[in-house]
């Protein structure tokens, strides 16, 4: 919103404002207090053009001037930063028909009702503005901006905010700046009393802003802020600043004006010296006349500093722009920050991080309402791509702006007018709906994995398993499970894991997890299986064409698998079974089922696995299959094992195929048909370390 945020805050910004321009009645048609009104809302002085319309409204009958009024009357608040009253005004122009003419009243009735956080009667606002003027790209950003804060808000990030009192009176009191390297010392703008000029502005009905600061005692107190002297401040508006990492050199917008016209605003330079604060100086930018700076913010390196304002060949409002330090005192010609920060609105309010991080205020993107809080980094090009919104609970539907950020934690402080703020504890606060200084921290992010170790075969939990967890950040830890089968891990964001389970008289079993996209406090359970040594292990993919013993491509899928099965446990040996069905003389199936035992053995060693840790076995038709409670959600060829007819111990001997309906007989011989390795001992030791160990 381009005058939201004016004098008090936006003192620095006064003169960034683009007066809004209506379309306006013969002035014959209007009283003289209604004239009034409009002098002094022409000259920003919207306090003063506030009262001027209360008391013109009752002295004119024409309803179009009455409407008009009305208007005026809803961006008088608004720009004052008074969003619930300007809301009703907007509601009543309206029902005075003055959207008839100006469907822009319509607009900003959407936009308060926003920022008031009522977002559902918003939306339908929007819409309303969308269907007069659907060329108004301004109503899909505010249909986007709802939905979104609605969504936000249902689900709030990890971000824990408190108002900082200390920092607070009842004018406003924003945009913080660190004054040293330690963070115990902290400036900020106020519109307090007792600054050095004890007029009031009537733009604003405030005292003018000052700098003011804060020092943090041995006992973790902050001191009541006092008011910079001269040179900092003066009698006009001093706003938004920084200063560099020592806290020796101030940066910070000065606004002058005269006869209360407003001269411009442009960015000072200070150097501490001793105690005090010494002469001004420009910060000397390349810009034609009619161009005002503020808001400024430095790198670490002192090389740059990116500011805001209102010159051409931006992208409109008021933008984001750098400069580079050339020499002592000399900066090149601004360059625009580009479109992945600013906007057709306003960008304001930026802060450097020691990354190259940059955190800025923005009306212009898909927001929670008025200005929001976000972050921008810079790619490989050192260009800043994308503006990533902090959402809430730092957004609100309120103006959030001003943050800062210290150099090695997620922690620092904000601005925000919102009314309601919810703390640590859950409990929701009301503020008096000026600008306050916020506290910010992100705690650390909690996650944890758990999981009970069980016998594949019996279910039944297994005490005194080795369970391991490796991450891909080269960390490693081990616990054993107890009587409950229980291990617990806690994790790291941002990475990955292998959870490696071992145990005497069962294969090591593996699997993964990550936390790669975890933003919130997780509790992950991942329960594990191990399977018994002495268990037959059946591979159900390896088929064979009739009478052939070459591996279909299937059948490699569960070759592979023991693959590595036999490298996560290399100090197993194994027989490697292959079963006939009755079809076939007892001699031919004998040979047939050693040579695709066979076949399965070689493509083993092709994979590296040596020939001394495997035996294959053909069983022709001597050992039919027996089913188990497993099979009832086994796949088979044309289905699923139906329980109807194949029962738990059902063994499949010719006997049994005979009684079977005819459908249901090739199924049996596809149970007999199988391949299946079961460890033969646990000891193998691998021959070049046998023949070291022997030497």
């Amino acid at each position: 919103m381009k005058k939201m945020k004016t004098n008090s805050k936006f003192l620095i910004l006064s003169l960034f404002l683009v007066l809004f321009s209506t379309i306006s009645l013969q002035a014959q048609r209007k009283n003289r207090v209604i004239q009034k009104a409009d002098q002094a809302f022409d000259a920003e002085m919207y306090f003063e053009a506030s009262e001027l319309y209360k008391k013109g409204y009752n002295k004119t009958k024409n309803k179009s001037i009455k409407a008009e009024i009305l208007f005026k009357q809803a961006e008088c608040y608004r720009y004052s930063s008074k969003f619930k009253n300007a809301a009703n005004f907007y509601k009543k122009s309206i029902k005075a028909k003055y959207d008839n003419s100006n469907p822009i009243a319509i607009y900003w009735y959407a936009e308060m009702l926003m920022t008031n956080g009522k977002y559902e009667k918003s939306l339908e606002q929007f819409k309303k503005y969308s269907k007069k003027v659907p060329t108004d790209i301004k109503a899909q950003k505010g249909l986007k901006s709802c939905q979104f804060a609605i969504d936000w808000i249902a689900d709030p990030t990890r971000y824990v905010i408190g108002k900082m009192n200390a920092f607070c009176s009842k004018n406003n009191d924003f945009s913080p700046a660190f004054g040293n390297r330690d963070y115990t010392k902290i400036y900020l703008v106020s519109s307090r009393k007792g600054s050095s000029n004890d007029k009031i502005d009537e733009r604003t009905g405030e005292f003018f802003t000052d700098i003011w600061s804060s020092s943090l005692n041995k006992k973790g107190e902050w001191s009541k802020p006092k008011s910079e002297l001269a040179p900092i401040n003066t009698d006009n508006h001093e706003g938004t600043l920084c200063l560099n990492q020592n806290g020796t050199t101030m940066f910070f917008t000065t606004c002058q004006s005269e006869n209360k016209k407003e001269l411009g605003c442009e960015i000072s330079i200070s150097q501490l010296k001793g105690k005090l604060w010494g002469s001004l100086n420009k910060l000397e930018v390349k810009v034609d006349s009619n161009t005002t700076i503020g808001h400024p913010t430095i790198s670490s390196d002192e090389k740059h500093v990116i500011f805001s304002a209102d010159m051409d060949g931006g992208l409109g409002g008021k933008d984001l722009w750098m400069v580079t330090k050339v020499a002592r005192g000399q900066w090149s010609e601004p360059a625009n920050l580009g479109i992945a920060v600013n906007t057709p609105g306003d960008e304001m309010f930026p802060f450097l991080h020691n990354d190259g991080s940059l955190y800025f205020a923005s009306d212009g993107h898909v927001g929670m309402g008025g200005l929001d809080i976000y972050k921008s980094e810079l790619d490989d090009n050192g260009i800043y791509v994308s503006a990533i919104n902090l959402k809430y609970p730092i957004n609100s539907s309120a103006d959030d702006f001003g943050m800062i950020v210290e150099r090695k934690s997620e922690r620092g402080y904000f601005s925000s007018n919102r009314k309601n703020w919810t703390g640590e504890d859950g409990v929701e606060n009301r503020s008096n709906g000026s600008d306050n200084i916020y506290q910010f921290e992100l705690p650390v992010l909690v996650i944890t994995l758990q999981g009970v170790i069980t016998d594949t075969k019996t279910g039944a939990i297994v005490s005194g398993a080795n369970v391991k967890l490796v991450g891909d950040d080269n960390s490693s830890v081990e616990v054993t499970t107890d009587n409950t089968g229980s291990y617990y891990f806690d994790l790291t964001p941002l990475a990955s894991y292998e959870i490696i389970v071992s145990r005497e008289n069962y294969l090591n079993n593996k699997v993964t997890e990550t936390t790669v996209g975890i933003e919130k406090n997780t509790d992950l359970v991942k329960d594990i299986n191990i399977d018994p040594i002495k268990k037959e292990i059946i591979m159900p993919r390896i088929e064979y064409d009739f009478t052939k013993w070459n591996l279909r491509p299937q059948s490699i899928l569960d070759l592979d698998l023991l693959v590595i099965t036999l490298n996560e446990n290399p100090n197993i040996t194994i027989e490697l079974k292959s079963h006939t069905d009755f079809r076939g003389t007892d001699q031919q199936n004998l040979i047939l089922s050693q040579k695709r035992a066979d076949a399965c053995i070689q493509y083993l060693i092709s994979k590296g696995i040596p020939s001394d840790r495997l035996v294959s076995s053909g069983k022709g038709e001597s050992e039919p299959y027996k089913l188990t409670e497993q099979d009832s959600k086994r796949e088979v060829k044309g289905g699923f094992l139906t329980k109807k007819v194949f029962k738990e111990g059902d063994e499949m001997s010719v006997s049994y195929i005979d009684k079977l309906k005819n459908k249901f007989k090739e199924t049996a011989h596809q149970l007999n048909r199988r391949t299946s390795f079961k460890v033969l001992s646990e000891n193998y030791i691998p021959t070049e370390i046998k023949e070291i160990e022997e030497k």
